[in-house]
């Protein structure tokens, strides 16, 4: 059994490995399968990340989203580890919060109930569900909030048939892992 850290340094590692080029297929492979699913055609209200530097892009996928007329909700953290979700527009504006990463300024809050479909983010996912994020727990209080489909998406590297790490009763299970071909288009 490994450490929950251990697998996230991995999982780090492997995700730091690839290049541009690679970034911006996966981003285009994220947007194509995505939005190739029924709970996400279906949905109205979508909960998504903006992604920070090591993670898969999901710009293109929230600009996807609102050129779909899809409401956009991204996280915005609160004190007590606790976080809400936001709307946003093509006009919003962000800042970055102490942990690094970008936030929606402004918007409104929407409750969970409202939330069509959620795009769960993390490291290091199994087969069947289970998830590490990046150790704040933020997700796992929220999650269950949430009745909303919950996918993610992943590079093969990261995807593991049975987790190698500690499963804590407060570890939130995702209903699909959509993992991306890794393979290069050369042309």
């Amino acid at each position: 059994m490994t450490t929950k850290q251990i697998v996230r340094e991995q999982a780090l590692a492997n995700l730091a490995d690839f290049s541009d080029k690679q970034r911006a297929q996966f981003m285009q492979q994220t947007v194509a399968k995505i939005t190739a699913l029924p709970a996400w055609q279906a949905a109205q209200v979508i909960a998504l990340t903006l992604s920070q530097e090591k993670e898969l892009p999901t710009d293109l996928l929230i600009q996807t989203a609102l050129l779909q007329h899809k409401t956009v909700v991204l996280p915005r953290v609160l004190p007590k580890k606790q976080m809400v979700f936001m709307t946003i527009t093509q006009d919003t504006s962000y800042e970055k919060h102490k942990f690094g990463m970008l936030e929606p300024v402004g918007g409104r809050v929407v409750t969970p109930s409202e939330i069509d479909f959620v795009l769960v983010p993390g490291l290091a996912f199994t087969t069947d569900g289970q998830r590490i994020g990046f150790g704040g727990g933020y997700y796992d209080r929220w999650l269950p909030q949430v009745a909303a489909p919950k996918i993610a998406v992943s590079i093969t590297a990261n995807v593991f048939s049975q987790p190698t790490w500690p499963i804590e009763t407060t570890d939130q299970i995702i209903d699909q892992v959509i993992v991306l071909d890794e393979e290069i288009d050369n042309e």
